[in-house]
């Protein structure tokens, strides 16, 4: 193949081309030597008679709102023999999409990246649809190959001479797709020469792409699929099988383990899911524009809150806890970098000692006073006690005469002894004491009342009114100290822990470097590939037999092809002791110390304070209750004496 040195633009002058840049199957990407704003796509065979035309057309139609998102042709390149070969374009800047969207390459392609940056670039991405949309245009090839984002978050689409174009009565075809990424209507189609291409299918498309940047580079139509057989991504898609779906389960559906649903999201980001991935979306204009999502997308940005406990991490304020926590914990898988420069850390103010003496100088309340004793000593019964206890004492001496009466009578006049008897037996209940009983009674209920009361107070004392929320706070504080003093041996020890384990993480290092959407594996095409990703399988080092028995439609034939190709990318790995341990190794351990010190800081900088507060507030809770306790000893120790005076 001839090599392109230089090519003629429009205005018949001559342009030289210096390194290539990248290549694929369709052409190469060359430096221009006199600009370093544009890059030259030069073709790798002749193109037909129809595509120079498209190319010289489109460099018509460029405007500034398309190249403001695209890599727009904005010149031809020609040969000698006056055939156009190529185009110049605006140089392209950021990285492909996929490296933003898939947790494992974000932590270093995209250190700063948060799950705002998501929202934020998900709604540039669409703002991108949009501007082709309006200039008439249609993307057609939606793929995540098209899209690089840069680390503002602004999108750019490339690829653009494959595009469908209109212009004066002549349409121009998006001749290719990936099935992976088109919608429903276009599963069966064996061909994309002749399919008239429409704002509606490029919808699908970009739903498809936000989807994979909010939801950790998942594709919507992967899932555990219930029913007997595979179910590839393709024929999900022409099956409308969303597996994220409210309804998922009426489509025999399930996301894969470790994933976010749908209600995780902002209910009308939910629901413009559901028109696009719906039976209802195939109408004409009935999924979700762009200008739609991006509306959705920029209110979303809005309801956003940060999570008291890692302060990477930002999720939708619909939610009472933080998913990305809860995901964490379940797949071991890092989702956000850690959100800590480490230049900052000598510029710290914080010193532990200054910190330390201010916490300790808070006055302590101490332990708390014993409960007042409950004595009945020196405590009298109440007057109206004291005035039944002597009717009682009267009536019980009284009582005794009726008898007394009745055997001297029953001496005297045997022969009415019935009369005698009954007379005795009447002024006996005559004389009974009702009342005292009925005194009795209530003094033995005041008692239970005041013992009750007593016992309420006495709990409520102990929890409120004592030492032990200060004495907690204080150990806390005392911890995180230690905890802050060791943070320096900490970071030692696990430096030695990466020396010792150097040779095996060099090798996962390694590993990761090959990425399995990038290798050429019998049998496993892209839609295989992408349910790989949605199971958290990116690289050769996520392959082992344990993990790919987890995802569906992949037996025994797929795992072996895929350990083989592992084996085959380990087998060239060379171990080298002079290269220490990775750099990026020590950031991570670096960026997790710092994290640590920083929200050490922050606990026992705000120590004292704390400690004031809780000592405070035992001080006015002991205040308020001791009264109530006194005077609730002495109720019950009345009660105790009114009730044993009767």
């Amino acid at each position: 193949m001839k090599i392109v040195t230089s090519a003629i633009i429009g205005n018949g002058r001559a342009v030289y081309l210096g390194d290539e840049l990248g290549r694929g199957g369709e052409g190469s990407v060359y430096e221009v030597k006199s600009d370093s704003t544009v890059v030259a796509k030069v073709y790798h065979q002749s193109i037909s008679v129809l595509k120079q035309e498209k190319i010289k057309t489109m460099v018509g139609l460029k405007n500034e709102s398309l190249l403001g998102f695209t890599t727009w042709p904005v010149d031809v390149l020609r040969n000698s023999n006056n055939q156009i070969i190529g185009f110049l374009m605006p140089r392209l800047a950021g990285k492909a999409i996929h490296s933003l969207y898939s947790p494992k390459t974000r932590l270093n392609e995209f250190p700063k990246a948060t799950f705002p940056f998501l929202i934020h670039t998900a709604a540039n991405l669409a703002r991108a649809f949009a501007t082709v949309h309006e200039s008439g245009h249609v993307i057609g090839d939606v793929n995540h190959g098209n899209f690089y984002v840069t680390d503002k978050g602004t999108v750019m689409i490339v690829d653009c001479d494959s595009f469908q174009i209109v212009s004066h009565g002549t349409q121009y075809k998006c001749e290719v797709g990936i099935p992976m990424y088109q919608p429903p209507e276009f599963q069966s189609i064996s061909s994309f020469r002749d399919v008239d291409r429409t704002y509606n299918h490029d919808n699908f498309g970009l739903a498809v792409f936000i989807f994979l940047l909010l939801f950790m580079g998942r594709h919507p139509f992967s899932g555990r699929y219930l029913g007997p057989g595979d179910m590839p991504i393709e024929k999900a898609i022409k099956e409308f099988r969303f597996a994220y779906s409210n309804s998922a389960a009426a489509k025999m559906m399930q996301p894969p383990p470790g994933t976010l649903t749908l209600k995780a999201m902002p209910s009308n980001i939910g629901t413009l899911f559901e028109r696009a991935f719906s039976t209802e979306g195939t109408g004409q204009g009935r999924r979700p524009s762009a200008k739609e999502w991006v509306a959705a997308l920029s209110s979303m940005a809005d309801q956003i809150k940060r999570c008291p406990h890692k302060e990477e991490h930002s999720f939708p304020n619909i939610l009472g806890s933080c998913p990305w926590c809860e995901l964490e914990g379940k797949t071991g898988v890092v989702l956000f970098p850690t959100l800590v420069a480490l230049s900052n850390q000598s510029l710290s103010t914080f010193r532990l000692e200054t910190v330390w003496a201010q916490i300790v100088a808070v006055s302590s309340p101490g332990v708390a006073p014993a409960l007042p004793i409950v004595s009945i000593k020196g405590i009298n019964p109440s007057q109206t006690v004291v005035v039944q206890a002597r009717t009682r004492k009267r009536k019980k001496y009284l009582s005794v005469v009726p008898s007394i009466l009745g055997v001297t009578l029953l001496f005297l006049y045997p022969a009415g002894w019935i009369f005698i008897v009954l007379a005795s037996f009447i002024f006996t209940i005559a004389l009974r004491d009702s009342d005292g009983s009925q005194l009795k009674q209530e003094l033995n209920q005041k008692y239970k009342e005041a013992e009750q009361a007593w016992n309420q107070l006495s709990t409520r004392w102990a929890r409120e009114a004592g030492y032990e929320a200060f004495s907690k706070k204080m150990s806390e504080l005392e911890n995180a100290r230690r905890e802050y003093q060791g943070l320096v041996s900490q970071r030692n020890e696990r430096i030695k822990k990466l020396e010792s384990t150097q040779k095996n993480r060099q090798l996962y290092a390694y590993l990761q470097r090959f990425r399995i959407e990038d290798a050429k594996i019998e049998g496993i095409g892209p839609s295989r590939k992408a349910t790989l990703e949605s199971f958290g399988i990116e690289t050769a080092a996520d392959i082992n037999v344990n993990a790919i028995r987890q995802v569906p439609g992949f037996g025994p034939s797929y795992t072996r092809k895929l350990s083989e190709w592992r084996n085959r990318v380990e087998r060239n790995f060379v171990f080298d002791p002079k290269l220490g341990i990775p750099q990026s190794d020590i950031a991570n351990v670096d960026r997790e110390i710092a994290a640590k010190r920083k929200k050490l800081e922050q606990e026992l900088l705000a120590g004292q304070s704390q400690l004031t507060q809780i000592s405070n507030q035992i001080k006015v809770r002991r205040n308020a209750i001791w009264p109530e306790l006194v005077n609730s000893a002495n109720r019950l120790a009345q009660a105790d004496v009114d009730r044993k005076a009767l």
